[in-house]
């Protein structure tokens, strides 16, 4: 993948976005709708044989997902000429949440709100079986509105197909217990992987750092991090607990949903606010109500 071609399937392709280690992504354009898109270009070992088949058949499960919290899928394919496999997703004017944190932490009411939409965006998939499976920052796109937009389900798995499925991927600082130890993964991975994020937007550092990769799964495994109150006292004793509960190594001391969880962070995203930025009250309960009901 050394080389980008000029054109995949009807897109034409404009310039790199950003490199992963398992793919990149490129900023597109759809001659036919006449929009722009961003396109994610996979190595051509997913073009071959049972993996071939994996990725049209996850492909499918993820366009079906659609939400405003959710990166919208509108085309997949492989381009036979080059055998890469290819996602063509809305193009989101916007910076990786991964971007904002290199700066330090946020506000903890803004982390909060954010953190709830993606926890609403997880209950989408969760009720359709589908775990992301590599939670992160650098997944989770903040737009031009402040709002959040999560991506990246190129890696997520069905929780009907795949439980037996113990092979590692993803960040490493951002694997749950159940990954390390070999583990059936279910949706409270997701939520323990959401609440590490919550701690690093709360505190700006990960609560299970380390210099090598045996070192971080050791503090994940028997590690427990500070509360994040103890890096900003800004911030209120039931966050620390919510935190907690998202961490617990045991998932089923764990918040039991995605849903529970943005149930429990939009209250918090309403205190110490500024009085000129607070919505009333009452249209605070109804975008959380709505949003909730849409998923």
């Amino acid at each position: 993948m050394e080389r980008i071609a000029l054109q995949v399937g009807r897109y034409q392709v404009l310039e790199s976005i950003g490199t992963g280690a398992h793919s990149r992504v490129v900023r597109g354009y759809d001659p036919l709708i006449d929009r722009p898109v961003a396109i994610k270009l996979f190595s051509p070992e997913l073009a071959r044989g049972e993996a071939r088949a994996r990725f049209l058949r996850e492909a499918r499960v993820v366009g079906k997902l659609s939400h405003p919290f959710i990166v919208t899928l509108h085309d997949m394919g492989i381009e036979e000429s080059t055998s890469t496999p290819y996602l063509v997703m809305e193009l989101v004017e916007g910076q990786p949440l991964e971007k904002l944190l290199n700066k330090g932490s946020v506000p903890f009411p803004t982390a909060c709100a954010w953190v709830a939409e993606v926890a609403v965006a997880l209950h989408v998939a969760h009720r359709r079986g589908v775990i992301h499976g590599d939670v992160k920052p650098a997944n989770i796109l903040i737009t031009e509105e402040s709002h959040t937009k999560l991506t990246d389900f190129g890696m997520a798995r069905l929780a009907s197909h795949d439980k037996m499925d113990t092979s590692l991927f993803g960040t490493p600082a951002y694997w749950c217990p159940e990954q390390i130890i070999g583990r059936a993964q279910d949706a409270r991975s997701d939520i323990f992987s959401l609440g590490v994020v919550l701690y690093e937007a709360l505190t700006g550092v990960s609560p299970f750092s380390g210099e090598s990769l045996q070192a971080v799964c050791n503090h994940v495994l028997s590690s427990s991090p500070q509360p994040p109150s103890r890096s900003n006292p800004s911030i209120p004793t039931p966050l620390d607990d919510l935190v907690a509960a998202c961490l617990a190594k045991d998932p089923d001391q764990r918040i039991d949903s995605a849903q529970d969880l943005a149930e429990q962070l939009y209250p918090l995203a309403r205190r110490k606010l500024q009085p000129q930025s607070i919505a009333p009250q009452s249209t605070l309960r109804t975008r959380a109500a709505r949003f909730l009901r849409s998923a």
